[in-house]
């Protein structure tokens, strides 16, 4: 699960907004939502090329305030341990997936493996145990320490440097929901189509804006993470761009557990008019929250987010099997493989 802190207001939205799409540079665009009203970062739809961003678009300096020591936690932990322990499990999962998928007969293999935005290393660790030469790379100091000093991974403290890496040069590469918090999310796709081998993974995981639960909870969305979330993929979308970059998706899936079911209460009770995200801060640990004493703070609306835990999870698990099959899941899991065909057009 992805979390948010209450933004600042930096815009006033009856302005006039001046933005380009991140994907193809054109000034048009128009609301994503028309009739919603936009907080004070809103999502628009470019009209060229049908791609979803965040506006006012924060340059580096300005997104940092955004990511304080509350959004990974103390030692990038941010739930109890019980909480914690299926984190580790679902990120287990994920790797095995890969692993399993790049050893299929045409693929590149189990080989070396980048992991961008790999925060603590849970993901590498599994993969390293798989066989698999692991490398990473994850912007925040506070969240990279575990990974260099404690699991002694290979994991760069910088954001994704596409000089950084050859042709080639990667049996995989994981972007395990990252890529939405580029802010060049075309240039880190086409990087990715030159350094993954003919034969070779690409894993993607980000939230589905054309989801069920983004149409119901419109700006409520849980998973609408602004101005941290620059763009907003639809898997539609997503998967024209796979097509154009050479890599054909052998697997498509809506149906996380791990992120989905509580995509739909948070949402829910967004809707409802609680205070943003404030179920998040009750389950988180003290060190991650943004309400740091939400029973004190906010009694009340502390014990109806948890009354409203009750009610919507028998709705947000029955939820998952629509999702799977309409492919309308709030967050998608895609595995595209390069194909050899790639490799001379890039060449």
């Amino acid at each position: 699960m992805s979390g948010q802190a209450e933004p600042t207001a930096i815009h006033e939205p009856a302005r006039p907004i001046a933005a380009t799409c991140n994907w193809c540079g054109s000034p048009s665009a128009l609301p994503a939502w028309p009739g919603a009203e936009p907080p004070d970062f809103q999502v628009r739809r470019c009209t060229q090329c049908g791609h979803h961003y965040t506006v006012p678009v924060l340059g580096p300096r300005e997104i940092g305030a955004y990511y304080a020591e509350e959004y990974y936690g103390a030692k990038n932990k941010r739930f109890n341990p019980v909480m914690e322990a299926l984190v580790g499990w679902f990120r287990g999962g994920r790797a095995r997936m890969l692993t399993r998928l790049a050893g299929e007969p045409g693929r590149a293999g189990v080989g070396k493996v980048l992991d961008v935005g790999c925060g603590r290393g849970l993901t590498l660790a599994t993969l390293r145990t798989l066989g698999w030469r692991t490398q990473g790379c994850e912007y925040s100091a506070t969240s990279s320490r575990y990974a260099r000093e404690v699991l002694e991974l290979d994991v760069v403290c910088d954001g994704f440097d596409p000089a950084r890496y050859a042709d080639g040069e990667f049996e995989a590469v994981s972007f395990w929901h990252v890529l939405e918090h580029m802010a060049d999310p075309r240039q880190t796709l086409e990087t990715c189509a030159r350094i993954v081998k003919p034969g070779g993974v690409l894993a993607i995981a980000v939230p589905n804006f054309e989801s069920y639960q983004a149409q119901a909870a419109r700006y409520g969305w849980f998973h609408l993470d602004m101005p941290r979330h620059y763009s907003h993929f639809s898997a539609s979308w997503l998967r024209k761009r796979f097509a154009e970059l050479g890599f054909e998706v052998v697997s498509e899936f809506h149906g996380s557990a791990e992120q989905n079911p509580y995509g739909w209460i948070q949402s829910l009770e967004n809707r409802w008019g609680l205070r943003r995200n404030l179920l998040y801060d009750v389950l988180r640990s003290e060190s991650a929250r943004t309400v740091k004493r939400p029973w004190t703070e906010l009694p009340g609306q502390a014990l109806a987010s948890l009354v409203g835990l009750a009610i919507l999870l028998p709705f947000s698990l029955a939820m998952l099997l629509p999702e799977i099959v309409f492919r309308r899941g709030g967050t998608v899991e895609f595995y595209a493989v390069r194909k050899p065909s790639a490799a001379k057009s890039q060449g």
